[in-house]
């Protein structure tokens, strides 16, 4: 699959993917990028984790992808790690952001799933832009996993009849410990669309989406293509996993803070700016991190499908299936002891080829 036309690298536009420890989502995500990337766009991947096999693996994928594609996609991992929001900061500030006017911010298991997704998204903000000035605070597409993009789907897909019949049932929303959404319990026909909501702390809930969306793209694209944008109650704190926002934005919400997405809720509702949901964008978002244990194997399934779809020369994942990725799990921990003694580090191999072992007999 080619990349799609793109007026975008007229606008000075960055692409910027924040990547922890998500090696296998990231590995769907990128190779979703690459098949549908605007011409002449950077993806800056901006590794926020060290230290563990699967921090290492993740900068593992973004460097061979960015081998797979020079020019296109550039790692960056000299920056110290740490929240989000600084080590995003950090990186917005160096010289080769100097001419970047507009950064279109993404998670590492988010993605498009049609071509000339930015060219839309970057159509919506000019138009909002035009319309009200300086109110504008960012776009985002529509992204199927994510507390207000989840009811907006379904009904877009006619999905709600059978959310209610078969799916609903009262749930929790908020999270304990969390003085700014504590938790509390909702009603079967009540969906919470902010902070913690309905869809965020129930991973059942996000794979039957899953089912209907993500490996169902063809579907997913359809029930959305005509779509026109509309507002995103600023009220409600919104999860940016994709964001197209003007670069200085990112410096304005500093609040002291150490949370990106608190911060940019309250500036957004102090300042009393729009988001903007370009709708007729679908965008997959993988897991929050309440469901990300429960449905590991949608990224499996998603990949199975999307090999085939996205058409690259390269297999998606460096490695072809589970068991040989055990195997390189299991490699880098003996190379990798914690200051074991060699003693330590010989037990720690045979548990290791124990394991191995084991798993090879329950596949067979």
């Amino acid at each position: 699959m080619t990349a799609s036309r793109s007026n975008a690298a007229s606008r000075r536009v960055a692409i910027l993917v924040l990547l922890c420890r998500d090696y296998a989502a990231l590995e769907l995500t990128l190779a979703s990028h690459m098949a549908y990337r605007p011409t002449g766009v950077e993806f800056i991947l901006l590794q926020n984790c060290r230290g563990g096999y699967d921090a290492e693996r993740t900068l593992a994928v973004a460097r061979r992808y960015a081998r797979l594609f020079p020019g296109v996609v550039r790692v960056v991992d000299d920056i110290p790690p740490g929240p989000p929001y600084r080590t995003i900061k950090k990186l917005l500030s160096q010289p080769a952001f100097a001419e970047i006017d507009l950064i279109c911010k993404v998670d590492d298991d988010a993605f498009p799933i049609a071509g000339g997704w930015l060219d839309k998204m970057l159509a919506t903000y000019d138009a909002a832009e035009k319309e009200s000035g300086n109110e504008l605070a960012y776009v985002t597409p529509l992204i199927n996993n994510n507390n207000w993009g989840f009811p907006e789907v379904m009904r877009a897909m006619n999905l709600e009849r059978e959310y209610f019949t078969n799916q609903a049932r009262p749930h929790f929303v908020g999270a304990a410990g969390d003085g700014r959404c504590p938790m509390r319990i909702i009603p079967a026909e009540q969906i919470e669309i902010g902070t913690n909501g309905t869809i965020w702390g129930y991973p059942h809930i996000a794979r039957w989406l899953h089912e209907r969306t993500t490996l169902q793209p063809d579907a997913f694209i359809a029930a959305t293509r005509d779509l026109e944008p509309c507002e995103v109650p600023s009220e409600s704190r919104y999860s940016i996993g994709c964001i197209l926002f003007r670069k200085g934005l990112w410096d304005k919400i500093d609040d002291g803070g150490q949370d990106d997405e608190h911060m940019m809720h309250m500036y957004c509702a102090r300042h009393r700016l729009r988001i903007v949901c370009a709708r007729s964008v679908p965008f997959v978002h993988i897991a929050y991190f309440t469901q990300r244990e429960e449905n590991r194997d949608i990224v499996d399934a998603a990949r199975a499908l999307y090999d085939g779809r996205l058409g690259h020369p390269f297999p998606i994942s460096l490695y072809a299936d589970r068991e040989r990725d055990i195997e390189a799990r299991l490699r880098w921990l003996e190379d990798h002891p914690p200051q074991a003694t060699q003693g330590t580090l010989q037990a720690s191999k045979r548990v290791s080829r124990a394991i191995y072992r084991r798993v090879r007999t329950l596949w067979k």
